[in-house]
């Protein structure tokens, strides 16, 4: 059951009603039609006691009684475009409201993400679920494998036909002659792709009700000789595999690690994977707040007592996972429905940015106040290692009240307000120690920032905020607290050249050429690496689904195009930041017929910023892009510099993937061909035994 599609979700929920409606009816008048299976996820229990509420009982006593299976999944996600962390929470939902209701249904039942992460069998495992039924991203032939993850965790995979999930859905359909034959057919091919001779017929599809004849087709089915049919259950289905695997002794194939191939069997859809980007940037913003910063910090917040925000963060948690389906966030559905899933991200953002805030306060109200002229901001580490290196702090300095002939007592605010002279800067840092803090300032700004209280309307108030490059030493899961003396600001001295189109550390030299591309060379090993950051520009009338060039396709890319304009931001003791701007002449669309681009083009504006920290072997990097076209893919490409690369690592959920770096592609047509582009969730690496590179996202 997709929540939203081509459809949204209200437009679903309506159709939800009558399935639900006519099933429970159905069961109270047919003893006969003995179970249901509800797609394998709760938020459509939810969806439908919206508007139902009444029928909660009613529910409950089909779930209950184990003839409506409902779990163990919250929504059927994508397995790769959201994080670990997401999928078990996922799963603890699913598993909590189907408990809620009387029982979760005991199968791994993940029918149609576009491909499997490696460890699903360990995540599946945590749950108690010994198995796993799955379709896409495998291209096995029988029914019935041993699945095993990297940390070695083994589960009884359950494959689909070619078919998918509805390999007898059509069947009660088809004309009552016609329906056996058919029927007979399946029955065998099925039969046939079995190591014990279990037959699995999945007779419904998205968004359909069980048809009226359903029963009648099952009775036929089980009049053919030498088969047995029945109105079953997916934990039955399994049971019954496993005893007969057990009781003949039968050693399964066993197959290894990620799902992601198998396109001759079914589509894998990579596309997917960089549709609505926009998507995935506030899929990820919203799960690293969550996960590194939020819950650590209501966690210390907690210990320095501060009342735990379990609510708060199960709000954020559930309504991030509402956007988790493979249709939402995956971009594939119709543009209603990924309107309503920018509306959940922000919902979360705001709720997970609001309760960093509270934390931070509290931890603060626990520290003294700063001397008087100074600062007093905290630096925190939610990571379970020791940090010494480089950071980025951000600072407001109170410059007036941006709401002239208000002035409210200091002590009614949450956090301490006290003026300081317009164009002030900080003279110094020391950490709790008395230690000086290497710093440098980056830029500044003026904003209109409120102070809260508690009993009182908040403040307008300007500030100044000053971006600081400090390098700080961290304890594992805590914090310090510095001091910043604040002062007139020194009269300008002569500070290095910001001039020239290079910036470097002690480790690295980084020099744009006249193109915007880069020459970066690592001082340790004196290894180069030229055209990095090169962006490349190609058609694509594909969909959202896959990648397709125009047959008559044109590449466009800033290496050799015209000149860049190449800046040199800062160049100071703590970090370097180097600015490339770059105007790319591209088609502006596709041609009409769609098998070329157009011969009218359009500027694509890029400005990339790049910095460098003193000791740090990291480049980091920030690209904008203002896309004038369409009916075009868009890449920047990172040379590793290394002579044959075999291989690239990605991380994925709980592991690292090793994957070929060229995947075979047949000459024999195929529903979909085999691609190169893959998923990563913090960071891919390609290279050979002495050069290499890594990018972190």
């Amino acid at each position: 059951w997709d929540r939203e599609w081509y459809l949204t979700r209200e437009d679903y929920r309506l159709r939800l009603i009558d399935l639900v409606d006519g099933v429970l009816d159905r069961m109270d008048r047919d003893d006969k039609f003995t179970f249901f299976h509800l797609d394998g996820q709760t938020i459509v229990l939810e969806d439908y006691l919206e508007v139902r509420p009444d029928q909660k009982e009613r529910l409950r006593r089909r779930i209950g009684g184990g003839r409506l299976l409902v779990g163990p999944w919250y929504v059927m996600p994508d397995m790769f475009l959201v994080s670990g962390e997401a999928l078990v929470r996922n799963l603890a939902i699913g598993h909590r409201i189907a408990e809620s209701f009387g029982g979760v249904m005991r199968a791994g039942y993940t029918p149609d993400p576009f491909g499997h992460v490696a460890q699903m069998p360990q995540i599946l495992a945590g749950f108690g679920l010994d198995n796993a039924i799955l379709w896409r991203g495998f291209g096995g032939p029988r029914s019935e494998y041993i699945w095993e993850g990297h940390d070695g965790t083994r589960t009884l995979l359950l494959h689909f036909p070619r078919e998918g999930y509805c390999n007898a859905f059509r069947l009660p359909l088809l004309p009552p002659p016609v329906r056996a034959l058919e029927a007979a057919e399946v029955v065998e091919r099925e039969r046939a792709r079995s190591a014990v001779g279990a037959v699995l017929l999945m007779a419904g599809i998205d968004h359909t009700e069980p048809h009226p004849e359903l029963l009648t087709l099952i009775g036929e089915i089980g009049g053919g000789e030498g088969v047995a049919a029945a109105l079953s259950t997916l934990p039955a289905y399994v049971d019954g595999v496993r005893s007969a695997v057990a009781a003949r002794e039968i050693a399964l194939e066993v197959v290894h690690g990620e799902l992601r191939a198998g396109e001759d069997y079914s589509n894998l859809l990579p596309g997917v994977l960089s549709a609505r980007t926009y998507l995935k940037k506030s899929n990820v913003r919203a799960q690293a707040l969550l996960e590194k910063v939020v819950e650590p910090l209501a966690l210390f917040a907690w210990l320095a007592g501060e009342a735990h925000p379990t609510g708060v963060l199960a709000y954020a948690w559930k309504t991030l996972i509402e956007n988790h389906p493979h249709d939402s966030i995956c971009g594939c559905s119709i543009d209603e429905v990924h309107d309503e899933n920018d509306t959940r991200f922000a919902r979360v953002l705001q709720a997970a940015e609001g309760q960093k805030t509270r934390s931070l306060r509290h931890l603060a109200r626990r520290v003294e106040p700063a001397p008087e002229g100074s600062v007093r901001f905290l630096v925190v580490n939610t990571d379970i290692h020791s940090f010494d290196g480089p950071v980025d702090v951000i600072v407001d300095l109170p410059v007036e009240s941006a709401e002239p002939g208000r002035m409210l007592d200091s002590s009614l605010f949450d956090a301490p307000l006290a003026f300081f002279p317009r164009g002030s800067a900080i003279l110094a840092i020391t950490d709790p120690e008395g230690r000086d803090v290497p710093f440098q300032e980056i830029r500044r700004e003026e904003r209109i920032e409120q102070w809260t209280s508690r009993i009182e309307l908040p403040l307008a108030v300007r500030v100044e905020r000053l971006h600081l490059a400090c390098a700080v030493s961290l304890p594992s899961a805590g914090f310090i607290a510095c001091d910043a003396l604040v002062g007139a600001r020194p009269a300008p001295s002569r500070s290095p050249s910001a001039s020239g189109h290079s910036i470097e550390n002690d480790l690295l030299r980084i020099e744009a050429n006249d193109d915007g591309t880069l020459h970066v060379l690592d001082k340790r090993s004196g290894a180069s690496y030229v055209n990095v950051l090169e962006v490349e520009d190609v058609g694509d009338v594909g969909d959202e689904y896959n990648f397709s060039p125009p047959a008559n396709d044109s590449r466009q890319a800033t290496r050799g195009a015209r000149r860049a304009a190449i800046h040199v931001l800062a160049r100071g003791p703590r970090r370097s930041v180097l600015r490339v701007a770059t105007a790319l002449e591209v088609p502006r669309a596709a041609t009409a017929d769609r098998h070329g681009r157009s011969a009218e083009t359009t500027t694509l504006e890029t400005v990339i910023e790049i910095e460098i920290d003193q000791g740090s072997p990291v480049v980091g990097c920030r690209l904008k892009v203002d896309n004038r076209a369409s009916d075009h893919r868009l890449r920047v490409l990172f040379p590793t510099g290394a002579r044959a690369v075999t291989e690239s690592r990605a991380d994925t959920a709980f592991g690292v993937a090793r994957r070929a770096a060229q995947r075979f592609v047949p000459t024999a047509a195929m529903p979909e061909l085999p691609v190169n582009a893959a998923p990563l969730q913090s960071f891919v690496d390609a290279g050979d035994a002495t050069r290499g590179m890594t990018v972190l996202s």
